[in-house]
C-alpha cells in the first residue's frame, strides 16, 4: 500500500550532498579506492618513495616523476603514504609536480589545499589551490557549491559567499546557494550580501520546511536592518525593507482545506500547459506544489501551490479523491491573488466531493513572470530528490520513482450525434508522461532470507506533435 508519508519525505527534504565537503581522512580513502579501482593502477607494481633528503623536495619529485614516470595509481599510493608520515611539505611537492607532468585527478587540488593548511602555508596560496578546483567557464555550479564550501570549512568566508553568489547567477533556481550564502553574509555582516541571500530564500525555496527558512531570512534581515538604523544608515535600511516587501510578493496562492479522514490530492494545469502536482512539484512556469496533505490530522489536511511569480493566463485546478471520507463531503479551496500588492485579493469556494474530479478554473491578468524557466534549472531546484514517490519495495509489493510530468494531448476522435442527426467528432485527450522513471518489483522467497528485485529504468520523451482538425456537426 503506497503511503503520504513516504512521498512527503522524499520529495521535500531538500538535498544537501552536492555542497558536504568530505574530510580529509575520506578524501584520502576515496582516492585509494579510486586507485584500487584505475585499470592503469591496477597493473602498475607498487613503487618505492625517493630518498627524501636528496634536495629540496620539489626537486627530488621532479627528478622521480622524470625517471620513474608513476601511473596515476601509483601517485595516489605515493600520496597516501606521505600523508600517513605527515610529511607535508613532500606531500605538496608531489601533487604540484603530478598536476604539472599529468591530467589532474579529482582529489588533488583538495588534498593538496588541505597538506598547505597542515604545512601552515599562507592562506592566499591555499585559497589559491581551492579555487583552482572549479572550471568556471563550464558554469558547473554543483562543483561550484562543493568549492565554496570547502573554502567555508577553511575560513574563507569572503571568496566563499561570492561562490555561491555567482552559483545562484548561473541557476538561480536553485535553493542551496541562497541557504548557505545567507548563513555566511550574517557572520560576515555583510548587508548587501544578507539582502541577497534573504530575497533568495524568500522567492527560491520552496521545499518542504520553507516556512521555517523563510522565517529565519526574514529574521536575518530584520536584525541587520535594525542594526543599519542604530548606525544611521537609514538610507541602506530602508533600500532592505523594500527588497524584502517586494520579496514577499506572490502572485497566485492555492489551498485545498478538508476535515476528516480523506487523502485528496489537487494539480494545477498552468497556462502554458505545465501541471503542477505531487509528482511533478516545480515548473518551468514558476509553480511550486509545496504541501500534500492528507487526513485525519486537521492540521495536515490541505494541499498548497504556491506561484510567487506567474504567467498570466488561465488555470484549471484539479481536485480528486484518492480515499477516505471527507466531512460534509466538501472541502474549500482558497484563492489568494497579488498578495503583497495593492491589487491583493481572496476568494474561497466551496468544492462538493462525491467521488468525482472537481475542476475549477480561475484567471491571472497580471502574472509578473515574463518567460519560463529552462528545465535544467527545475531539475536543480528539485536538488537530486526523488520527486514522484509512488513505491512502498515490501514483500509482494512494488512501486516506482520518477522525475518529470504530464501534458495533454488529443490523441484521436471519436463520432458524435447531435441534435438534429447532425454528426460531429468528440476529440479523446490523453495525458502523456514524459521524463525519467524506474520501477521495481520486490519478491521475497519462501524462507524469507531473500528479496529478489525486478527492476527497469525507462525515458520517455515527446519529440512531435502533428496537429489535426476536427470537423464539426453542421
Amino acid at each position: 500500500m503506497e503511503t503520504k508519508d513516504s512521498k512527503k519525505k522524499t520529495a521535500g527534504s531538500p538535498s544537501t550532498k552536492t555542497d558536504s565537503p568530505p574530510s580529509f581522512k575520506s578524501l584520502i580513502s576515496d582516492q585509494e579506492s579510486a586507485t584500487k579501482n584505475d585499470s592503469t593502477a591496477g597493473t602498475s607494481k607498487s613503487v618505492k618513495l625517493p630518498k627524501l633528503d636528496e634536495g629540496a623536495p620539489r626537486e627530488v619529485w621532479q627528478r622521480f616523476f622524470a625517471e620513474q614516470k608513476p601511473s596515476p595509481g601509483n601517485v595516489g599510493q605515493i600520496v597516501r603514504r606521505l600523508h600517513q608520515q605527515k610529511n607535508y611539505e613532500h606531500t605538496i611537492a608531489c601533487i604540484e609536480v603530478a598536476l604539472i607532468e599529468q591530467p589532474p585527478q579529482p582529489w588533488m587540488y583538495e588534498v593538496l589545499a588541505f597538506s598547505m593548511e597542515l604545512a601552515k602555508r599562507p592562506k592566499a596560496d591555499v585559497e589559491r589551490v581551492l579555487l583552482s578546483r572549479s572550471d568556471f567557464t563550464a558554469a558547473n555550479v554543483p562543483e561550484m557549491m562543493l568549492t565554496a564550501a570547502y573554502l567555508k570549512r577553511m575560513d574563507f568566508n569572503e571568496r566563499a559567499l561570492a561562490m555561491y553568489q555567482q552559483a545562484s547567477r548561473f541557476a538561480p533556481a536553485r535553493p542551496e546557494p541562497y541557504l548557505r550564502g545567507l548563513q555566511i553574509a550574517r557572520e560576515l555582516n555583510d548587508t548587501k550580501g544578507v539582502e541577497w541571500g534573504a530575497v533568495g530564500v524568500l522567492t527560491n525555496v520552496w521545499q518542504s520546511g520553507y516556512e521555517a527558512q523563510h522565517r529565519e531570512a526574514d529574521n536575518i534581515a530584520a536584525v541587520v536592518e535594525e542594526s543599519l538604523r542604530k548606525a544611521g544608515r537609514s538610507s541602506d535600511a530602508d533600500t532592505l525593507k523594500a527588497s524584502l516587501a517586494a520579496a514577499h510578493h506572490r502572485d497566485l496562492i492555492l489551498k485545498l482545506t478538508w476535515n476528516g479522514d480523506a487523502d485528496l490530492d489537487m494539480s494545477v494545469e498552468e497556462p502554458n500547459g505545465g501541471i503542477c502536482s505531487v509528482e511533478n512539484p516545480f515548473t518551468t512556469a514558476g509553480g511550486a506544489y509545496t504541501h500534500d496533505g492528507y487526513g485525519p490530522k486537521a492540521a495536515n489536511c490541505f494541499e498548497e501551490y504556491i506561484a510567487a511569480s506567474a504567467l498570466s493566463g488561465d488555470y484549471l485546478v484539479r481536485v480528486s479523491l484518492l480515499g477516505g471520507e471527507v466531512v460534509g463531503r466538501r472541502a474549500t479551496l482558497t484563492i489568494r491573488r497579488y498578495i503583497g500588492s495593492p491589487d491583493e485579493s481572496t476568494k474561497t469556494m466551496s468544492i462538493p466531493i462525491d467521488g468525482k474530479d472537481k475542476i475549477v478554473r480561475l484567471s491571472l491578468n497580471d502574472g509578473r513572470r515574463q518567460a519560463l524557466l529552462e528545465r535544467n534549472a527545475i531539475d536543480q531546484q528539485v536538488g537530486g530528490q526523488v520527486v514522484l514517490v509512488n513505491a512502498q519495495i515490501a514483500a509482494g509489493g512494488g512501486g516506482g520513482i520518477g522525475v518529470g510530468g504530464s501534458r495533454p494531448f488529443v490523441t484521436g476522435s471519436s463520432p458524435v450525434v447531435g441534435a438534429g442527426g447532425a454528426i460531429g467528432f468528440q476529440p479523446v485527450i490523453t495525458n502523456i508522461r514524459e521524463g525519467i522513471g524506474f520501477s521495481a518489483m520486490a519478491v521475497v522467497t519462501g524462507d524469507r532470507r531473500y528479496v529478489r528485485l525486478s527492476v527497469a529504468p525507462f525515458f520517455s520523451q515527446v519529440i512531435g506533435v502533428d496537429k489535426f482538425t476536427i470537423p464539426s456537426g453542421r
